[in-house]
């Protein structure tokens, strides 16, 4: 028996289906990936499925008593609570077990004799509970997971205001993960995860005994941990009960049989109406046309094959610069008198590509907002060739309420017209409605696409790109490697993923164990 089925679901942005009818369900242990390209509305689906939103039509039914938690990809975590309070807080009715049982065992010192068996059977029930739920493998569980996602070494007292993002992404992770639902519901989990973070939960998930739904665009990720995979296209959900190569194939064949049942339905359509069109005025032929004009509105018509929308960036050179483009020299980085790098010493040369590497926490960032003068150096200095021009991608960006890409790209160049700007956005793939959007209601890959767009109206010779690719699907980081690679300036880059800086970069600064 499933444990969500969904039927018939329909779900409306500015009168524009999102879904026609989508079917979908969650068996007992299926281990599903959901996938398709940016705006596709893979994020909002999960959102209907979790009950965040209400769908025009259709049902969305999860069997009685069925638990599911939802890992949204923009997290918003409570700040002024430490990492081991907000975790542990999963075990709390547990705790609050072993506290009562143990008040009966007080009881037994105290209470008449009549009473004792009394006090000690309730103690005894509570005890067999807390050993069914493994109570007394608590810390060895909670040191598992802290360690496998790195964790630990943030310091179990630090409160999550004073963790970066990724840090705190990841331990929003740590404690869904530790809830054990009967179904995990994951919306991007890997954007903030080093490579061994990866590897360590896609190996928690093959094993996890129960259900997952996840939304992701690394190819490794899915390969690792896909029984079932979910492609969410042209408005319809299709199910492809195998492993996500084997699912890449089969969707090429589907894919090519989809277009030719479209191009032959719209072929019949086309020869109808004209058919209508000569005879519904005469005599004769009237009804057989009226005839016709009705099954025309009643067929089911195929949805126009959507298209992956293609980024046409192209980052502008500004001028050419000495060899020397970024000099460190003993620079020691971090946040107040916290030293998170120290004594580093580098030579940004010329045209060079550089990929930075670590673990989350190591420093990554802060060396990046350090040279772009976000935060201050605690010692050292950081020098910039005079005419470098520095073009800046940041890991994380806030939105202000309902502005939309056209005025995000307004605040910046406000002497352009509407027409300009949606020009510039249509080249990064967003186009027509998506452009007065507000930005908060774009999917993540969707608003990278506009501050990419927003780099690309910006003459510079240095690039500077912190996890650019989160949130993008795999057409769109293609593209965006493309448009780096044949950027003829310096580039400094910082990213999780392995398959995208290889081949791209001349070197690589890895600040791991």
């Amino acid at each position: 028996m499933a444990l969500l089925d969904v039927e018939g679901l329909r779900f409306k942005y500015k009168d524009v289906n999102l879904f026609n009818d989508c079917a979908f369900r969650i068996l007992p242990n299926d281990h599903i990936v959901l996938v398709g390209d940016n705006g596709t509305g893979k994020s909002t689906f999960m959102k209907l499925i979790c009950k965040n939103l209400i769908p025009d039509a259709g049902k969305v039914i999860w069997m009685n008593n069925v638990t599911y938690a939802y890992l949204d990809q923009h997290l918003k975590v409570t700040d002024n609570i430490s990492i081991q309070d907000y975790i542990v807080d999963v075990f709390k009715p547990l705790f609050d077990k072993e506290a009562l049982m143990n008040s009966y065992y007080d009881k037994l010192a105290t209470c008449p004799e009549y009473e004792y068996e009394k006090w000690m059977s309730y103690a005894e029930s509570i005890q067999h509970e807390l050993d069914n739920s493994n109570f007394y493998w608590i810390n060895s569980t909670l040191g598992n997971m802290v360690n496998g996602l790195g964790i630990a070494e943030y310091g179990m007292d630090t409160k999550l205001g004073n963790l970066s993002g990724g840090q705190r992404a990841k331990v929003y992770l740590a404690k869904l993960l530790l809830e054990e639902p009967d179904v995990l519901l994951m919306d991007e989990p890997t954007n903030f995860l080093d490579t061994a973070h990866i590897e360590w939960l896609a190996k928690y998930l093959k094993d996890f005994k129960k259900a997952f739904v996840v939304i992701s665009h690394d190819e490794w990720f899915l390969n690792e941990i896909a029984g079932t995979v979910y492609n969410l296209n042209n408005k319809n959900m299709v199910r492809y009960n195998m492993p996500y190569q084997q699912y890449l194939k089969e969707r090429e064949i589907r894919e090519e049989q989809y277009l030719a049942d479209y191009k032959k339905q719209q072929e019949f359509i086309k020869r109808t109406e004209t058919f209508i069109a000569k005879n519904i005025v005469r005599a004769t032929t009237s009804k057989q046309a009226k005839s016709r004009r009705k099954m025309l509105e009643r067929i089911d018509k195929i949805e126009k094959p959507k298209n992956h929308e293609p980024m046409h960036i192209t980052f502008p050179f500004s001028k050419g610069l000495g060899q020397e483009v970024l000099k460190l020299n003993k620079l020691t980085v971090g946040y107040g008198d916290k030293k998170v790098l120290e004594d580093l010493d580098f030579l940004l040369k010329q045209n060079q590509k550089v990929v930075i590497l670590g673990h989350n926490g190591v420093g990554k960032s802060t060396i990046i907002k350090t040279i772009m003068d976000i935060i201050k150096p605690i010692d050292g200095t950081y020098t910039w060739n005079p005419s470098a021009d520095l073009n800046y991608f940041a890991q994380e960006e806030f939105y202000a309420d309902n502005v939309t890409p056209v005025e995000y790209l307004r605040y910046y160049y406000h002497l352009k017209t509407d027409g300009e700007l949606r020009t510039i956005l249509a080249s990064a793939g967003i186009k027509g409605d998506l452009a007065i959007k507000p930005m908060n209601e774009l999917s993540g890959g969707e608003q990278t696409k506009v501050r990419l767009a927003l780099m690309s109206m910006k003459k510079s010779n240095v690039l500077i790109f912190d996890e650019p690719t989160n949130h993008l699907d795999i057409l769109s980081k293609a593209e965006l490697w493309d448009s780096i690679d044949q950027f003829p300036g310096s580039v400094i880059l910082v990213t999780h993923e392995d398959d995208f800086y290889e081949g791209l970069v001349d070197l690589k600064l890895d600040f791991g164990d």
